[in-house]
Parts: C-alpha cells; sequence; structure tokens
C-alpha cells in the first residue's frame, strides 16, 4: 500500500508506493484510511530534533496519528465492530490493565503506545488498529470528519479540565491552531461573555474571527487590551495556552484576574521559568496541564456537539491532498492554513 513512512532517526520522510501490509491479530481491526490530519508533531517528527527523539519512535513507522475511516477486516475475538463500521482512532494505545487505566485515566496509561509513533499509523491507505482504540462514528457524521476528532478532542478535554463555567466568562486563548480554534468554538457555544484569540497568523486569525472570537496579534497590546475589556474584575476569568511558544503562557496568565483558571496544552520545546510567587501564589491563579482526551468520556461530548452542530470540525479544514504531497502538506501546515487532511483517495 501507499504510505508515508519515517525510515531513519534523521530529519526526512519516506513516500512508499509498495509498503507491506501487517495481519490482522486478536482484537485488532483493518481500517481503509478516509483522511488523516497534520499536527505540529508531525512536522517535529520530521524535522526529527530533541522533542522527536524523547517520543522513542519505533523505526521504520508509518506516520500519522488523526485518522478516521471504514473498518474493512475484523480480527479473532473482535466483539464490538463490524466490516463496514466508520471509525475515528483514538491515537492513545492504552494497556488498559495499568492503575491509571483501571481508575479511567487511561490517557496517562503507564504502559503507553501511541499510533504513528510506536504502532503504524494513518499516513497510508489502510492502518490496523486495536478494536478498543476505535470510537464509532455517529450517523450524521461524516467519515472525513473524524479525522479531526483527535484534535478537536484535545481541545474538549482540556475545557473539561479547567472544571470552569465559561458561561458569562471572558476567555482568552493563544493560538489559533485547530485546538485554539476548537477552544473558541467551545467557548462560543457555552457562552462565553468574551473570546480572545492571541495569534500572530493573519490567516489565522481571519478564522478565528469567522468563529465569532475577538482576534488580536501578541504585538498589539494582547494583556492591555483583556485588562481594560475586563477593569471590573482585574482581567479575564480562564485562559488557554494551545502554543508552547515561549512568553504565550505569560501573556495568559497576565490577562487573567486574581483567582482565575489557566490551562496549558501547548507543549513547549524546552523548559522555562515561570513566576510562581506572582502567579499562583499572589494570584491565587490555578494552573492545570492537559495531556490527551479522557477515554472516552471526551470523544462521547464531542460526539454529540458535532451532531448537534455546536461544534464546526469541517470549518476548520482548508486544503486537502493525496499522499504523495505529504510535503506540500507539512510547508502548509506550518503557514497559512487550518487543518490539512491527507485523503489516500487522492491521486
Amino acid at each position: 500500500m501507499k504510505a508515508v513512512v519515517k525510515s531513519k532517526p534523521e530529519a526526512g520522510f519516506d513516500y512508499v508506493a509498495d509498503h507491506p501490509e501487517r495481519p490482522v491479530g486478536p482484537g485488532e481491526v483493518r481500517v481503509q484510511v478516509a483522511a488523516a490530519s497534520l499536527c505540529g508533531t508531525d512536522r517535529e517528527l520530521v524535522r526529527y530534533g530533541a522533542a522527536a527523539e524523547a517520543f522513542g519512535l519505533a523505526l521504520p513507522m508509518v506516520l500519522g496519528h488523526e485518522v478516521s475511516g471504514t473498518v474493512v477486516e475484523v480480527g479473532p475475538g473482535v466483539q464490538r465492530l463490524r466490516i463496514g463500521d466508520r471509525v475515528a482512532l483514538e491515537s492513545h494505545i492504552t494497556c488498559r490493565n495499568c492503575y491509571h487505566c483501571r481508575v479511567g485515566e487511561g490517557h496517562n496509561c503507564l504502559h503507553m503506545a501511541l499510533l504513528g509513533l510506536h504502532v503504524d499509523g494513518g499516513f497510508a491507505e489502510r492502518v490496523v488498529i486495536p478494536e478498543h482504540a476505535c470510537f464509532t462514528l455517529p450517523d450524521d457524521i461524516a467519515t472525513e470528519t473524524g479525522a479531526l476528532f483527535e484534535s478537536a478532542g484535545v481541545a474538549v478535554h482540556a475545557a473539561l479540565r479547567s472544571q470552569a463555567t465559561l458561561a458569562g466568562r471572558s476567555v482568552i486563548i493563544a493560538g489559533a491552531g485547530p485546538i485554539g480554534l476548537a477552544l473558541v468554538q467551545l467557548a462560543g457555544t457555552s457562552g462565553a461573555r468574551r473570546t480572545v484569540v492571541v495569534e500572530p497568523n493573519p490567516f489565522r486569525r481571519t478564522i478565528a474571527e469567522s468563529f465569532g472570537a475577538i482576534a488580536l496579534d501578541a504585538d498589539e497590546g494582547a494583556v492591555d487590551w483583556c485588562l481594560g475589556d475586563a477593569a471590573d474584575r482585574g482581567g479575564f476569568d480562564v485562559g488557554f495556552d494551545c502554543t508552547g511558544a515561549p512568553g504565550a503562557l505569560d501573556i495568559v496568565l497576565r490577562s487573567l484576574r486574581r483567582e482565575a483558571t489557566a490551562v496549558c496544552v501547548g507543549v513547549p520545546e524546552q523548559p522555562f521559568a515561570l513566576d510562581v510567587i506572582r502567579y499562583l501564589i499572589k494570584h491565587g491563579i490555578t494552573l492545570k496541564g492537559s495531556f490527551g482526551r479522557s477515554l472516552w468520556q471526551t470523544w462521547d461530548v464531542l460526539g454529540a456537539l458535532v451532531s448537534r452542530g455546536r461544534l464546526d470540525l469541517a470549518g476548520l479544514v482548508t486544503h486537502r491532498m493525496g499522499l504523495s504531497g505529504f510535503q506540500d502538506a507539512l510547508d502548509l501546515q506550518g503557514g497559512d492554513s487550518g487543518k490539512v487532511l491527507l485523503v489516500p483517495s487522492i491521486g
């Protein structure tokens, strides 16, 4: 089959026209890929810097972890799925036996395998995956849209992790990538008083504005704007850093009132200093991290939101191309684009 493969522990990738397929094992299914979405992790894996090395890739590896498609083969012991079922794939393949899996925290599994990093992923025509890592798509959701469930689920999980009521609140989001844009929509459908996005890319600011946010460049005095807009309470109520970029979390924290909540979603490339005395102690801000998605609560919430038209995932997609266009997709993904999809049926 055609596939995008990371073959060596160095920069680069291979587009392979005849990559071998492995057999379907017990409890596994083979999925015909409808679409696979790119994210920043894919770009880092291709570059193969320190962040990529830290993942401990099992090379050679088919890349791609945001995937949807149709079940075309089931292995022995598969109980829930049938040939023809449309599914979105969970990229975190859990052991289901460790402490965290047993207490409902599978997204923090101690023996996690990651799709496209430790198990062959979805930048291919087909992918083999455990049945328990498949989310069955509701009938009213397009199969292609399922490829966005992985990243949109990160946004839903972050909103749930905040444990904050967004209705009537002022929300600041650093980053108008797909996760940030999904959070913009979640804030809007939850009745937020104001949603501000801080984003240096004008193209992505335009998308954020189309979803109802006020989009500011990081150099346009975003902190002063937020503090002025919410002067009666001393700042915004809830903040999300979806970038991990240097200074982004600081912008969020400086924009928040005392006793507010901030959630870190984006992964920094390097550790950085945080003024604990000012923000956490004196201002009483609650700072949380958010990783992946809660299995399967986040997916159920996301499915309901999309089915009811309260979250427009299709509107996040700006480009589609075939597997052979992977390099072009990478170039787009880091610039003027929303979600970029690889669609194996194209070309």
